[in-house]
């Protein structure tokens, strides 16, 4: 009874969590449902007059910009309907190729934002518990507010490198030389009364969970009280899904879902890539090769070196295995080294264990390398695993300059 206890306890404390997930499934349901992506295609056209460099800095400014404050998993899903209908459009208009380069700028996108904001990835939650059970000093320094200080430029710099690779090396031709025209609904590219309620509940949806992570960082005591808050504001947003008559339009009537359409459109093949990466992972786990590999990688970093090249190379390093083992197990092999590593060197933990945090995201390379990467590749028909691999080697060599440059310089003023 006490292990039910616990298990009980956990769910609970947990709560919240698994509630922003599901209402994240229902925010992708809506935007199928409601077809509000072909605002934001239309949008996204008439802001980049049909450039195909400029669509993919949208493309990825907006993955950055969703998952800074939800689930990458999510942010992707939520965009796969773009990324559907913009291949769409522009192999309708001749320009085939597109598949990758658009698939690969939201992961690009996505894997990015998650630095921009303390609850922006799982990996932040594992950092400031690495941190507490190490005792790093100035760990009690990171707020929600300062983090943005260094946290959102290097979001930009990263995300123009990203679109500097996906723009540059992976995007065809041919799609530099046209001006794309994709079709609206009805005569013009004009949200309707219906597409309006329903954008009108995605950010309401979007509000909430921002207002729920700054209020649990805020306010004391706030955590205790948050999964009553959370069960309390699914239920609403539930009934103004599933009960309350939203507008009409020439598609449909009556509320915006209805519970059959939970189970339509299901990205099946990308489900089915992420339990098969299920699988790859356990079976590496459960002979110990992961956890050999980054035992390997730590005994290299033991040497004597400067510690700006120790801060590339476990920045590299961290990268590099996240594309092929587990990003809990690297991660939180990689908290431990990196405490021990830095106090070989004289250098301060704090700034080291964040960089392995923030590369912890950085696995744009490979489909396994992630259930967000392996989402988009599973579902996004003709992608190239060729042009994933170069495209993904090339940013994330960049990622890791960046990332050694810019924390190693502005840590030390923040902290």
């Amino acid at each position: 009874m006490e292990s039910l206890g616990d298990i009980s306890t956990y769910l609970w404390q947990r709560l919240p969590l698994i509630l922003l997930f599901c209402g994240g499934y229902l925010v992708y349901q809506l935007m199928a449902a409601t077809r509000i992506t072909d605002g934001f295609v239309a949008w996204a056209l008439r802001k980049s007059q049909g450039s195909g460099p400029i669509l993919i800095l949208y493309v990825i400014g907006a993955a950055a910009a969703l998952s800074s404050f939800m689930p990458n998993t999510i942010t992707v899903l939520t965009l796969l309907p773009v990324l559907k209908r913009l291949d769409k459009g522009f192999a309708d208009e001749g320009v085939p190729g597109m598949t990758t380069v658009l698939m690969c700028s939201a992961i690009y996108g996505a894997a990015i934002g998650g630095m921009g904001s303390m609850i922006g990835s799982p990996a932040n939650a594992v950092l400031f518990a690495a941190l507490d059970l190490f005792q790093v000093p100035g760990r009690e320094q990171i707020t929600f507010l300062n983090w943005f200080i260094w946290s959102v430029p290097l979001v930009v710099l990263l995300g123009l490198a990203a679109w500097g690779v996906a723009a540059g090396l992976g995007l065809p031709a041919k799609a530099r030389e046209i001006t794309v025209c994709l079709d609206c609904l009805g005569e013009t590219c004009e949200t309707n009364d219906r597409q309006r309620f329903g954008g009108r509940l995605f950010w309401l949806y979007m509000s909430f969970w921002i207002l729920e992570a700054v209020t649990r960082q805020a306010v004391p005591g706030f955590a205790d009280i948050s999964p009553i808050v959370c069960i309390g504001f699914t239920g609403f947003f539930c009934s103004l899904i599933f009960i309350k008559s939203a507008p009409t339009s020439p598609f449909a009537q009556g509320p915006l879902l209805k519970p059959l359409d939970l189970v339509r459109g299901i990205p099946r093949r990308g489900l089915i890539f992420i339990l098969s990466l299920a699988v790859i992972f356990t079976i590496v786990h459960w002979f110990k090769w992961d956890e050999m590999v980054v035992a390997l990688a730590g005994d290299l970093l033991q040497g004597d070196m400067p510690g700006l090249l120790l801060f590339f190379l476990t920045i590299m390093a961290v990268i590099f295995l996240t594309e092929t083992l587990s990003n809990t197990a690297v991660v939180a092999a990689f908290f431990t080294i990196a405490y021990y590593a830095a106090l070989g060197h004289d250098m301060n933990p704090l700034y080291l264990m964040m960089g392995v945090g923030m590369a912890s995201t950085c696995a744009f390379m490979t489909p396994i390398a992630t259930p967000t990467n392996a989402l988009a590749f599973g579902e996004m028909r003709g992608a190239s695993l060729k042009t994933m691999l170069f495209l993904g080697f090339v940013l994330n060599v960049l990622g890791a300059l960046i990332l050694t440059g810019w924390l190693s310089w502005v840590l030390p003023l923040v902290y």
